[in-house]
């Protein structure tokens, strides 16, 4: 079982990322499971499944884990951690286009996005609860960056097992209808073909409960997201996701990362993630963190 402080990190001032990354196992700090160093090379190119699918199952991690920040990405602990003037290098944007590297937000939609994060250490109100904490699904883009993305074909589907959370995906790859509009959904519905060895994705009805970053990142339930997935090599896939919601940015943008092919040992399992409906770890950490900061003014 996972340190469920590993989410309290994200909402708590940097003494308790100390706290925290001091007392979890190592492994628990890079988001690694056991068996992790022992990476089989996958065969290139790729065998074909029974529909015609190249086979690409198997385990993959993001270049750069975490989803604590879109602009500067980290896991949650680390992030706090420069927060006590740590002169830490800064992490390539994974937002690609604009050149900027930087979501392109309406002045409206700017403005909630600085009032979330200003706050998220002093989740008064549940506004400003990061829905992550609450071990609610990520939404698709989260899902994919925060920790290892378990890839399963069957014919005619590709099925995504996240390991934070445990969200999943069932993308279907025949032209199937798509929902009606007034159906929403945490991890929005899918709908995938190949080109060669790129899986696109198209995802609509996202029901905008989620958030993208705990810095406050957000869309509305109009967003419209574009997935491809290509694969390289039998151990690299690069990951690039157009995001367009006219509600609440000026313009559609880029998000993008290297993937690396950590495990194809069929009998490997991702960690258990223990998370449960009811969830109050915000309420525990806040209390943990009070307990700290008392003991730091001793």
């Amino acid at each position: 079982m996972k340190i469920r402080f590993l989410h309290s990190v994200m909402i708590l001032p940097a003494a308790m990322g100390l706290l925290v990354l001091a007392s979890a196992p190592a492994s628990a700090q890079r988001g690694e499971g056991k068996g992790r160093e022992k990476v089989t090379p996958a065969p290139w190119p790729p065998k074909h499944l029974s529909d015609g699918q190249p086979d690409v199952q198997g385990y993959w991690d993001p270049a750069i884990g975490g989803t604590f920040s879109l602009t500067n990405p980290s896991r949650g602990g680390v992030g706090r951690l420069d927060q006590l003037g740590e002169k830490r290098p800064q992490n390539p944007s994974r937002i690609v286009d604009p050149p900027d590297g930087q979501i392109p937000y309406q002045p409206w939609a700017r403005t909630k996005q600085k009032y979330i994060e200003a706050n998220i250490t002093e989740p008064v109100k549940e506004e400003f609860i990061d829905p992550q904490a609450r071990c609610l699904p990520d939404g698709p883009i989260r899902a994919t960056f925060w920790h290892t993305v378990h890839l399963v074909q069957y014919p005619g589907y590709v099925v995504f097992n996240y390991e934070g959370n445990h969200p999943h995906r069932i993308v279907p790859l025949d032209p199937l209808p798509p929902l009606g509009d007034s159906i929403k959904l945490w991890m929005g519905d899918s709908r995938g073909h190949w080109e060669g060895n790129t899986l696109v994705i198209d995802v609509r009805n996202n029901n905008s409960k989620s958030r993208l970053s705990n810095e406050g990142d957000f869309a509305s339930e109009n967003l419209h997201i574009v997935e491809r997935y290509t694969f390289l090599d039998g151990q690299t896939m690069k990951y690039e996701a157009t995001l367009d919601d006219p509600s609440v940015y000026t313009r559609p943008w880029k998000i993008a990362s290297d993937f690396h092919r950590t495990h194809t040992d069929p009998t490997y399992e991702q960690w258990e993630e223990a998370c449960h409906e009811g969830e109050r770890n915000v309420e525990d950490s806040l209390r943990l963190r009070d307990t700290v900061k008392a003991e730091l003014k001793k």
